[in-house]
């Protein structure tokens, strides 16, 4: 076992921190509460799509840290791509353009080893609290109407999900990695940017710049990958409804869920 007080923590996320763990790796360590199948499920994941030939880092090892688990990656020299907008707000445009091509890349790639889209945004709208049985069976039914897939689906696409370098860019964060339509996975990041909300405690006039940056980056990320897919507007509101009934699972704040259930409810009424 590891003694966590040797190792940096250089980043934070809501399932997980990051720690230097050599100089060539990082440790991505769990919360403790986090089930040992979702970490064992992210180590499948991500060596599949490296595999793939998808830049992304490779895990090496699960390994145990103290009374926690975590996954053993290459080390990536680089920043977020939301960072990199935040420094640089000039450029937002030109990174905007490059996360659709990055997913567009993404999406042209088979993925038939990975577990199935349709099939894990089940699980997750039966699991979802909020919504009555009445509710969960109508999204349901919906989903099975719509078009599967096997194209490689990151599952939570977002600009922080982005490592920059000096020479290349790097597609972090499989744990959600699944074989599906692309359609969904672009339905997914629309939420994230649209509805993502700020920790509580982040300033007011940090909250409303980012809300403008995010609306702007959507606006241009659509426009770009619509552009370079078949994928239509039409195609994405068609997924809106099953990944904001599945994404009420997730540990986001009460107001983000309260305006998935405005989504999702709209969307029930004209079905």
């Amino acid at each position: 076992m590891k003694e966590m007080r040797k190792h940096e923590v250089v980043a934070f996320g809501r399932t997980a921190e990051i720690l230097a763990y050599t100089p060539r790796q990082i440790l991505k360590l769990f919360k403790a509460d986090l089930p040992e199948d979702l970490i064992e499920a992210e180590y499948r994941i991500g060596k599949e799509v490296h595999a793939l030939g998808v830049p992304c880092p490779e895990p090496s090892e699960i390994l145990a840290y103290g009374e926690r688990r975590g996954i053993v990656y290459d080390r990536l020299d680089g920043i977020t791509m939301f960072r990199s907008i935040y420094q640089q707000p000039l450029t937002l445009e030109d990174k905007a353009r490059k996360f659709a091509t990055l997913h567009l890349d993404l999406h042209r790639r088979s993925a038939k080893n990975l577990p199935e889209q349709k099939e894990r945004l089940a699980d997750h709208i039966e699991q979802a609290p909020l919504l009555t049985r009445t509710e969960k069976e109508a999204i349901l039914k919906h989903l099975a109407s719509l078009p599967g897939g096997s194209k490689l689906c990151h599952g939570d696409y977002h600009p922080d999900n982005i490592l920059l370098g000096r020479q290349a860019e790097w597609v972090i964060d499989w744990m959600t990695g699944t074989q599906g339509n692309p359609a969904g996975d672009v339905a997914r990041t629309y939420l994230l940017l649209k509805l993502g909300r700020l920790p509580e405690e982040t300033p007011q006039d940090v909250k409303q710049w980012i809300s403008r940056i995010r609306i702007q980056l959507l606006d241009t990320y659509l426009r770009k990958y619509m552009d370079g897919s078949e994928v239509s507007m039409e195609d994405v509101n068609d997924w809106l409804l099953p990944y904001a009934a599945a994404r009420l699972c997730e540990w986001i704040p009460e107001e983000e869920k309260r305006d998935l259930l405005k989504i999702i409810r709209a969307k029930l009424r004209t079905q």
